[in-house]
């Protein structure tokens, strides 16, 4: 008998660049964001519906690309499966979401580029992590993410005290 599977609704983009120090990216949502206007994240989105109607859906990698070249303007260098669901209760559609969560790399020189959902952006290092980012589950797939990242990568990646 097949298993239930559940098709995600939306993701969760870890961005970090090498400059040489290991950077996250986060990005304020402006005033004109659906809910959470005024607080720092990651790249967040939903899964929408594949464009040709044939698939249903997009998938959740179409979906985390898409999101990051529409809010922030930015290509991947490597893109990563991180081994984390981030879950929780998003109050303003009373809907629990379920997000897989991606990271990726991109080019130390490259500009992001906001579209009108955020209106800052900054670059943080691992030790502000506890501080800058609020909800618990960031805070575990960056756990996460940063340990798979220490034990793939190779090269110039310097972690920042």
């Amino acid at each position: 008998m097949p298993v239930p599977a559940m098709r995600p609704s939306a993701i969760a983009v870890y961005v970090f660049r090498q400059t040489p120090a290991c950077e996250l990216l986060q990005i304020r949502r402006s005033a004109k964001a659906r809910g959470h206007a005024g607080l720092w994240q990651t790249v967040y989105g939903g899964v929408e519906p594949d464009p040709s109607g044939l698939a249903g859906q997009e998938t959740a990698i179409a979906a985390a690309l898409r999101e990051l070249r529409e809010e922030i303007g930015l290509s991947p260098i490597r893109m990563f499966q991180v081994e984390y669901v981030e879950t929780f209760y998003f109050r303003p559609t009373d809907v629990v979401l379920h997000m897989p969560v991606f990271a990726v790399e991109v080019d130390p020189a490259a500009g992001v580029r906001l579209n009108e959902e955020h209106d800052a952006a900054r670059w943080i290092s691992e030790v502000e992590i506890p501080d800058k980012f609020m909800w618990r589950t960031q805070r575990e797939a960056l756990a996460i993410l940063l340990d798979h990242l220490r034990q793939i990568l190779t090269g110039p990646l310097v972690w920042a005290p």
